[in-house]
């Protein structure tokens, strides 16, 4: 009876091996099945480092020399960015980062400006004048004059006085503009109205719906239209919000695809922004008009940005209010 129990233990120790073999490969087929990556069940985008496969039902890692920043529905992935020869690379593309670039050393570019080409730094500072800080890859040699502690001690006084006035004066104007406001909104039936201003630049309507009083800016006398208006591109891209650009490109009936082209350019130095602007001047053509844009900002609730950059492109002198 004992030696007939051991013959049938190797038989039962080759069955547990098959079965625990079997339950292993079930196992990592499970975890591979697990590991395939699928859109987010919500807004159908695809995580960053990967991109939308045809099927439209998995999500597909990108390629070498590629990535994707930020969840997206892309067919493709972005290629990665080749620095130039007057820079240096400070970290290399991955599938979830583009590579980054920088200046090389004795050289910079402002990063409120497109970085078409790296400045040379100035070696050193006028006579009279010392140096106040280095130059580095975002900025030129900075140069003052000469403080001692004394000097230095009334600067900082006077700096400190200039803000405070500067708020104190700020604060008047805003409670100055609540009374104004609520003044107004009870003539019209005691309640303040909820809807956003009108285009800065722009007078406000009338009671009467017959009467406009707004005023819309033109091109100064002798003045190209179009090259003002190009010209006039980087104070939009200096006062809107980067990120609302593409809000204000789809409120300027551009396409997706055309968001998608501007997408792919440097965002480091903002250049989406002016190429999405380019692609709606080229396809309004001579029916382009700085009213148009200053308008739309209006129309998406920034009423207070477009004001500004009325003002700015009046005081720059590329336009001016419109004489009835």
């Amino acid at each position: 009876m004992r030696s007939a129990a051991l013959r049938f233990c190797p038989v039962l120790l080759l069955l547990f091996a098959n079965l625990h073999l079997g339950s292993a490969a079930a196992v990592k087929k499970r975890a591979d099945k697990s590991d395939f990556l699928v859109p987010d069940p919500y807004s159908r985008k695809c995580p960053m480092g990967t991109y939308l496969a045809n099927d439209s039902v998995s999500c597909v890692p990108c390629k070498k020399d590629e990535y994707t920043e930020y969840p997206n529905d892309f067919p493709k992935c972005l290629g990665c960015r080749t620095c130039r020869e007057d820079q240096v690379q400070v970290s290399p593309c991955i599938p979830t980062r583009n590579t980054q670039c920088a200046c090389k050393n004795g050289t910079f570019c402002s990063p409120d400006h497109p970085c078409e080409m790296c400045q040379k730094c100035q070696t050193r500072c006028p006579k009279g004048q010392v140096r106040i800080a280095p130059c580095t890859q975002h900025s030129d040699l900075q140069c003052g004059p000469p403080l001692d502690d004394n000097s230095s001690f009334s600067t900082g006084v006077i700096i400190v006085t200039v803000l405070l006035a500067v708020i104190v004066v700020l604060l008047l104007v805003f409670c100055w503009r609540i009374c104004c406001c609520r003044h107004h909104g009870a003539g019209d039936g005691g309640e303040l109205s909820g809807k956003p201003s009108a285009v800065v630049g722009m007078a406000r309507r009338t009671s009467n719906p017959s009467v406009e009083t707004q005023k819309k800016l033109v091109p100064v006398p002798e003045g190209d239209p179009i090259a003002l208006l190009r010209r006039s591109f980087n104070t939009f891209v200096d006062c809107v919000p980067f990120p609302e650009w593409k809000r204000f490109g789809r409120a300027l009936d551009l396409e997706e695809n055309d968001l998608y082209l501007a997408e792919q350019q440097d965002r480091v130095s903002l250049e989406p922004f002016y190429h999405m602007l380019n692609t709606w001047l080229h396809k309004q053509g001579s029916k382009a008009s700085v009213n148009t844009l200053l308008e739309t900002l209006s129309q998406i609730s920034l009423s207070g940005v477009a004001d500004r950059i009325a003002s700015e492109l009046i005081r720059k002198g590329y336009f001016q209010y419109e004489v009835s």
